[in-house]
């Protein structure tokens, strides 16, 4: 019978430490003392634990990074699933190989980490869309490369690629308002999620500097502190226009609207945010900020590249400009 490979789990059970440690002790990286470093390395020579060889990548040989999705983001108009569909195209042209990991919601909560990374089948990982901290922790102490994708958390060192939400935000509104609108709304959970706070921030951020105060009852909910949709509630005060959070919620606020009995744009403007939706309703050609995801995701790959040839590599935050598409959801002068 053929003998068990001796694994880092092994090793780990053998000297009462976590795996995270032996990890960082075989593969030479800081946080680990040279005193407990050597009884690791020596354990693992006595076990049979088998030493990967090491080798410069970037310059030859394939790449495996881990695509990391939080569940609650996945849905059948998905704008991730889309980026990641493009991320691994790109990836592939590179010789590298993507493998996407759903991460359930009761993994995120209590920071257990997806197989790829536990069973040491990838150098880097890019994760797509806010984690929650209990993950986020566990996954910078198992010491691999990491891209922050579309959010930024400044309690965490990592290099982030982020689309520019404020400014998006921003010219949405700025739209609106040239265009003659004076009562706006906002339609989103500001609190869900870091990206679509900053959109908010933007909206905000036009009509306070205009001396257009907006009023709260105008800030409209469209999910659950778990990032699930839920029913979108109209003001009895209604406002002439809505700057949406994404475009999956400008084409449910449309059908709301419509279904209360107003039309779009002759008595409600909408705008939306991505440029992105599978399911768009029939004749709805709706008025919005396109994300640069190619962009995005080539300053991304970019940034795991010259990390694959130095690990010390660093980028910083990087953010990538959209512009707006005006199409007919908004009725202009």
């Amino acid at each position: 019978m053929e003998k068990r490979r001796v694994t880092m789990k092994d090793v780990a059970k053998e000297l009462n430490v976590s795996v995270v440690t032996v990890s960082k002790a075989l593969a030479g990286k800081e946080g680990v003392s040279q005193s407990l470093r050597k009884r690791i390395v020596d354990v693992a020579k006595e076990k049979g634990y088998v030493f990967k060889e090491e080798k410069k990548r970037g310059d030859s040989g394939s790449m495996n990074i881990a695509i990391l999705v939080a569940e609650r983001f996945v849905t059948d108009n998905s704008f991730y699933l889309k980026i990641y569909q493009k991320m691994i195209m790109e990836l592939s042209a590179k010789g590298y190989i993507g493998i996407l990991e759903i991460v359930r919601l009761e993994d995120e909560e209590e920071g257990i980490l997806p197989n790829v990374v536990r069973m040491e089948l990838i150098e880097q990982v890019i994760v797509i869309g806010e984690m929650k901290t209990a993950f986020l922790n566990q996954l910078m102490e198992a010491g691999l490369g990491l891209v922050f994708f579309d959010f930024e958390n400044e309690e965490y060192d990592v290099d982030c690629v982020l689309g520019d939400s404020v400014n998006g935000g921003y010219l949405l509104t700025r739209y609106l308002v040239k265009n003659g609108y004076k009562k706006i709304g906002f339609v989103g959970n500001y609190k869900s999620t870091r990206s679509i706070l900053d959109r908010f921030m933007g909206y905000l951020k036009y009509l306070v500097a205009n001396e257009r105060m907006p009023d709260a009852k105008w800030t409209i909910s469209d999910r659950d502190e778990n990032g699930n949709f839920i029913e979108l509630k109209l003001p009895e005060d209604m406002p002439e226009a809505f700057v949406c959070n994404c475009d999956v919620t400008a084409y449910r606020l449309i059908d709301t609207l419509r279904k209360n009995g107003y039309s779009v744009p002759e008595d409600a403007a909408v705008v939306g945010y991505d440029d992105y939706a599978d399911q768009i309703p029939e004749g709805v050609k709706l008025t919005t900020y396109r994300v640069n995801t190619e962009e995005m995701i080539r300053q991304c790959i970019h940034i795991v590249e010259q990390r694959a040839k130095n690990r010390e590599y660093r980028r910083g935050t990087t953010i990538v400009y959209g512009r707006l598409i005006e199409r007919d959801t908004v009725r202009t002068k």
